[in-house]
């Protein structure tokens, strides 16, 4: 029993020694890192987001009158010039109310003439009635009723007259309601959208409700796109910035644009989260032509808004933070408190210097896809930890490091 025993102890303290030997033999051998070194890049800022495109000018077509249909004159994607015929509404009973109206007008006109004799006769009986006055042979209840039947001829003309206005008001209308039932092309462009047929009805439109835009006319010789890009990235746009946009019908070719129009309104959306984002519209104008355009067609743009051209450069996943209390040689900031001191945020880079990682504080500028801008705490050539991912979050100021090349990258 008493050699049984003993020999597992001797077992157990053989294993411990090999564990303690190999996490010596992993401790000396250090952390395997990646390293690459800052050097001079061109940089650029893209800012990305999706929309759809449209024609800068178009024009929805809508009735401003209620009727059928009774005749189409184009076809969508046909070609149409201002001033062209592109469809006619039911004229009937606007037809029958000018005509109406036209006879209202005739009347009025003849009645007007007819109480303008009517007055000039009445004035012309006052005279004479004021003449006999003066000279005794009619009293003076004679002379006030016909100084009556003036007044009272004066005022039917009067009214006549306005009646003529009235009507002639009625009649311009009446005739402006008549011209709208044919409806003419207002600007030179292609018909993207027809919705009505011959026999259908037309109902009057307003404020582009749906179901009311009888068609669409486009101006496509300038294209532009409308996207929406967060608040956070909005601040770095400006009016003219150069854009790339790939459209999903094209998606081997891009087509060059700029910033043309930058949204002063936000776009407040809600997450499943709860939590609301804001948005803002940027119109960007598409400078080359696109081959059979459609509108609505989705986009893909890149706005390039900073760019650099052989600066210092790093690694996007190099730049990590780090404590000041975590760094070595740390001294509390006299103006702040221990705790404020000590758990305030560095932002820097691991350099690799004897085998040991540094952390340096360093200043970045713009960002690209891949590449931070060193504005400031880098030297050329110097070696910075690049990865993994793992290794720079936990990598510690002084630790030992074992510098490894990339999977399958050669040396």
């Amino acid at each position: 029993m008493k050699r049984k025993h003993w020999l597992l102890i001797i077992v157990a303290v053989v294993i411990a020694a090999l564990v303690l030997i190999n996490v010596r033999a992993r401790h000396d051998s250090g952390l395997e890192v990646q390293v690459e070194e800052v050097s001079e890049r061109d940089i650029s800022m893209v800012i990305s987001a999706s929309g759809s495109i449209q024609p800068k000018r178009k024009v929805d077509v809508s009735a401003s009158a209620i009727g059928k249909v009774t005749r189409v004159a184009v076809k969508e994607g046909e070609y149409v010039k201002k001033g062209q015929f592109l469809l006619q509404i039911d004229p009937i009973q606007l037809e029958s109310m000018v005509n109406q109206i036209e006879a209202l007008l005739l009347a009025a006109r003849a009645n007007e003439r007819q109480t303008f004799a009517q007055k000039t006769k009445a004035k012309n009986d006052l005279d004479r009635v004021l003449k006999l006055s003066e000279q005794g042979f009619l009293t003076s209840q004679e002379v006030d009723q016909a100084q009556a039947n003036y007044d009272i001829s004066v005022a039917n003309h009067q009214a006549t007259l306005h009646q003529i206005e009235q009507q002639e008001a009625s009649l311009k209308s009446a005739r402006h309601s008549y011209e709208e039932v044919t409806i003419e092309a207002t600007m030179d462009g292609i018909i993207t959208r027809l919705n009505v047929e011959e026999g259908e009805s037309a109902i009057m439109g307003s404020m582009n409700i749906a179901g009311t835009v009888l068609m669409t006319i486009a101006d496509l010789s300038v294209i532009e796109t409308e996207v929406e890009v967060d608040e956070t990235e909005v601040v770095h746009i400006n009016l003219g910035d150069s854009a790339s946009v790939t459209l999903d019908a094209f998606p081997d070719t891009s087509f060059a644009g700029e910033v043309t129009e930058i949204g002063n309104s936000p776009i407040l959306s809600s997450s499943i989260t709860g939590q609301q984002g804001v948005d803002f519209n940027v119109i960007i104008t598409i400078i080359e032509s696109i081959p059979n355009v459609r509108p609505g067609l989705s986009a893909d743009t890149e706005i390039t808004v900073a760019e650099r051209i052989g600066a210092l450069s790093i690694p996007i996943q190099s730049l990590t933070v780090r404590r000041e209390k975590d760094l070595k040689g740390y001294e509390p900031d006299s103006t702040q408190t221990g705790d404020e001191a000590a758990n305030e945020e560095i932002e820097g880079v691991f350099v690799v210097e004897d085998r040991r990682a540094k952390f340096k504080p360093v200043e970045i500028g713009i960002s690209s896809q891949r590449h931070f801008e060193v504005v400031g705490g880098l030297e050329q050539d110097e070696k910075v930890v690049s990865g993994n991912y793992r290794a720079i979050r936990d990598l510690k100021d002084g630790q030992l490091v074992k510098i490894t090349e990339k999977k399958g990258k050669k040396k």
